[in-house]
């Protein structure tokens, strides 16, 4: 088919003028405003660097942020089906139906560094050059973008020249309908043997008279695109759609996005056209709707094997809000598509960023229990940046974590450790009775806590606990009680707290006086006084990070304000320990040796968690907690066996007698 060359306005020239020898005659004048924009040299190299910055899958999020920008109302993450008929090659194509653009604009958006024409939004924005810089460095033979509008098509060849290694648009040869050939960058899109393709027949069915599609080509013309960039690792047919539906919170109204994939990672078995992959069972790919992580954790389909029990949402002393969901039963099959299971993760803009679902950071919620982590959603909505007091968050270049911005600790990480701690301190009633539950079923559970008596007896005045001590001032509220009775369930609530679910924390007034007489709340205040100790949990080897972790440190709990330690009753070292102890006596005691060898490794992990507030005068406390209270610090410390075998064989000796073999 002819090439129609398009006419591109000519860019206006600028007068030059210059400093001679003589310049005297020179006079400096106060000029207006105006001044020479500073030009952009070696853009390869921002490009390259800024790819380097960002994510896997970025491409996908700009891409579809461009998108959704450019009014689509449908967006399709599609496979090029010409090429993989007539070449085998499956190249990934992208297409909406936007509001398009023409000749010109494709030129000013594809062929500048930074912005290009678009609105370039706020000052923490990507400044309209991320889809460019997430695409341009693993497609370095080319990136072929066809748009409409009003039904005229234009097309543009993004590439990398192999001798300078500069971007830029490739120029083509056009012919017109006298038969001149001239050569231009902006063409109708046309057949392209080489490649495999008609470009003007890559247009879906249902983009019409507006719209854009993208091809991917990769780094030579028989290259793969379609599960992604190489170079990240996005491998795997289910990338980009389980991808969107993590990163995405909830669509616009109107949008909808789809995705094709494969049934299978395996080449052979990909279908070898369109017609087949619509057809042959064996060989078909899905065409599958995104939604949106909100949707799979609500899940409102009526999955019939569990639902969503409660919601709410807690307003953090700071003006964050946490939405939390808890699911009950089992979860619908949808691993391979989108997050099945519980996350923690910040929302920005419709965005999920600093995505996590480390055990560590639930322990910091006050969750440790594997069921109930993996039903349980915390999604923190921060304050976005404020122009006028100069405090917020902005995301960071790669767009895959948030920062604070203004004030002391501009440029840090979100606190999520911070919020999820007050998260945890006013735990909502529904999430500590499905803790409840869970701990019913935990393995080996231990309530004779004798252990701990004694060494409250002899060093509990060297743990420091946060309890809620009644004051008039205070800020928070708690159930009072008589001096030295012990509170039973009190709760507090902090000042300027907010709830749309249920939520509640937990506080201790033992020891201290009663406030008037009249029954109810009064007010309180956090205060840091000893007489206690941390406990221990019994919890599964799922309940850690990695089952070869003996021990972990949980500082907000709902049961125990003063923390708790975790132990893995299920280690390798606690079995071979008891099993050691239980064959040195007649069965009859092999329970009871069980619990006391359990009791000793509690005691002693209690013990060295305690000993170790010393160190807040000689260290700081952030390295205490993070460091010194890690799971693998702890590990290390409960392993030796001296320590613990002289405290079980004198334990053992005392109540069962002599061991079997001793003298």
């Amino acid at each position: 088919m002819p090439l129609w060359a398009w006419a591109v306005p000519s860019k206006p020239k600028f007068k030059a003028s210059c400093i001679g020898k003589d310049s005297s005659a020179m006079v400096a004048k106060r000029s207006s405003s105006r001044l020479s924009p500073m030009k952009a040299a070696g853009t390869q190299h921002f490009i390259e660097r800024t790819y380097r910055e960002g994510g896997a899958f970025q491409w996908v999020r700009e891409t579809l942020i461009n998108s959704i920008e450019a009014n689509a109302t449908r967006i399709e993450y599609g496979i090029e089906w010409q090429a993989v008929e007539s070449k085998g090659v499956y190249r990934r194509l992208i297409a909406d139906n936007g509001n398009g653009m023409t000749s010109e604009q494709l030129i000013e958006f594809f062929n500048t560094f930074g912005g290009g024409g678009k609105p370039i939004g706020g000052e923490a924005e990507n400044f309209g050059v991320g889809s460019k810089t997430s695409i341009l460095p693993w497609n370095t033979h080319g990136v072929v973008v066809v748009s409409w509008v009003n039904g005229d098509p234009s097309m543009v060849w993004l590439q990398r020249d192999p001798d300078t290694g500069e971007y830029g648009l490739r120029y083509l040869d056009a012919e017109d309908d006298s038969g001149v050939t001239t050569i231009e960058t902006v063409v109708r899109p046309f057949n392209d043997p080489e490649h495999g393709c008609d470009w003007a027949a890559i247009k879906p069915p249902w983009l019409k008279e507006h719209g854009t599609v993208v091809v991917l080509l990769g780094n030579s013309a028989q290259e793969d695109t379609v599960l992604g960039d190489p170079n990240r690792g996005e491998a795997g047919v289910h990338g980009v759609a389980k991808y969107l539906n993590q990163r995405i919170w909830t669509f616009p109204a109107g949008v909808e996005v789809y995705v094709d994939n494969f049934r299978s990672d395996t080449k052979s078995k990909w279908p070898r056209s369109e017609k087949e992959a619509r057809t042959d069972e064996t060989r078909a790919n899905t065409k599958r709707l995104i939604q949106g992580a909100r949707h799979w954790i609500e899940y409102p389909s009526g999955f019939e094997g569990g639902k969503l029990a409660d919601k709410g949402t807690i307003e953090l002393s700071d003006g964050t809000n946490v939405d939390w969901f808890l699911w009950s039963g089992g979860r619908p099959q949808v691993h391979g598509y989108a997050p099945q299971y519980g996350f923690i993760a910040a929302l920005y803009k419709n965005e999920l960023y600093n995505y996590q679902t480390h055990h560590s950071v639930y322990r910091a919620l006050g969750v440790s229990s594997t069921p109930v982590r993996q039903r349980l959603w915390a999604v923190f909505r921060p304050q976005e940046f404020d122009p006028k007091t100069r405090r917020g968050v902005f995301p960071t270049t790669d767009r895959n974590a948030l920062k604070l911005r203004g004030g002391p600790n501009a440029g840090d990480d979100l606190p999520i450790n911070e919020w999820a701690n007050e998260f945890a301190d006013r735990m909502p009633d529904a999430v500590r009775k499905a803790l409840a539950e869970a701990r019913a079923g935990d393995a080996k559970s231990i309530d004779d806590e004798a252990w701990r008596d004694r060494l409250i007896e002899r060093f509990g005045s060297r743990w420091k606990m946060t309890r809620l001590v009644a004051q008039q001032s205070g800020g928070a509220t708690v159930k009072p009680v008589q001096r030295g009775e012990k509170s039973s369930g009190s709760t507090a609530a902090t000042k300027g707290s907010s709830s749309s679910g249920s939520s509640g924390g937990v506080g201790g007034t033992a020891g201290q006086e009663r406030i008037g007489s009249v029954p109810g709340n009064v007010p309180a205040r956090p205060t840091r006084v000893g007489g206690g100790l941390p406990h221990c949990r019994a919890v599964k080897a799922e309940d850690m990070e990695h089952k070869g972790l003996l021990a972990a440190w949980q500082p907000h709990d709902p049961e125990f304000p003063g923390g708790v330690v975790l132990l893995n009753v299920e280690h390798p070292v606690l079995t071979q320990q008891i099993d050691h102890y239980q064959s040195q006596y007649p069965d009859h005691f092999a329970e009871q040796i069980g619990v006391e060898v359990l009791n000793v490794y509690k005691e002693v992990a209690v013990a060295k968690v305690a000993h170790s507030e010393y160190l807040r005068s000689l260290l700081p406390s952030q390295e205490v907690d993070k460091e010194l209270r890690s799971p693998h610090a702890l590990t290390m410390a409960l392993l030796g066996l001296v320590t613990e075998d002289a405290i079980i064989t004198t334990r053992l000796g005392s109540k069962f007698g002599k061991a079997r073999g001793s003298t």
